[in-house]
């Protein structure tokens, strides 16, 4: 069953790849200035898409709560797309790649020049990015196991086994 439409995987595996990028090529000089600027298009036109298609990523507490209840109890429903845990982490990751892009920036300015404070944000903000990005991956690979569903290639495919 369709799962996620070719511009979500591309936006995804592009945003994947940049982020590494950054993260293993963190020496603030131009390719890191314009890879980090990148990322934070391509999560931009991620939402403008799914504002166009009419997705809602908006995360229900309620329909979390059920399935926090449900995955402790061993038995974690299937989704169509992003069950409501991964839809609480497309908007960690997303946002703190927009509030990495807008630090980056900062601290480029005159305005900043030298205020170490920028950077040391900066720096936390990628640091809570990479344990993002491992704590999604890990989950991924959980899921993928719970499930008996390859989800990194339904991902790269754009389809699921039917619910």
């Amino acid at each position: 069953m369709p799962a996620w439409d070719p511009v979500v995987r591309l936006c995804h595996w592009t945003l994947a790849g940049l982020v590494i990028f950054d993260l293993v090529y963190d020496d603030g000089g131009y390719a890191h200035r314009m890879v980090g600027y990148g990322a934070a298009v391509v999560v931009l036109l991620r939402l403008g898409w799914a504002a166009l298609r009419g997705h809602s990523l908006k995360p229900s507490i309620a329909e979390t709560r059920l399935y926090v209840r449900q995955l402790l109890a061993g038995k974690p429903p299937r989704s169509h797309g992003h069950d409501p845990l991964g839809l609480w982490m497309v908007w960690l990751l997303w946002i703190l790649v927009l509030l990495l892009m807008v630090s980056g920036w900062m601290s480029r300015l005159d305005m900043f020049w030298g205020d170490e404070r920028i950077e040391e944000v900066h720096t936390v903000l990628a640091d809570l990015l990479m344990t993002a990005v491992a704590v999604h991956v890990l989950a991924v690979v959980a899921m993928s196991v719970i499930w008996k569903e390859n989800l990194p290639a339904a991902m790269v495919r754009g389809r699921k086994r039917p619910l």
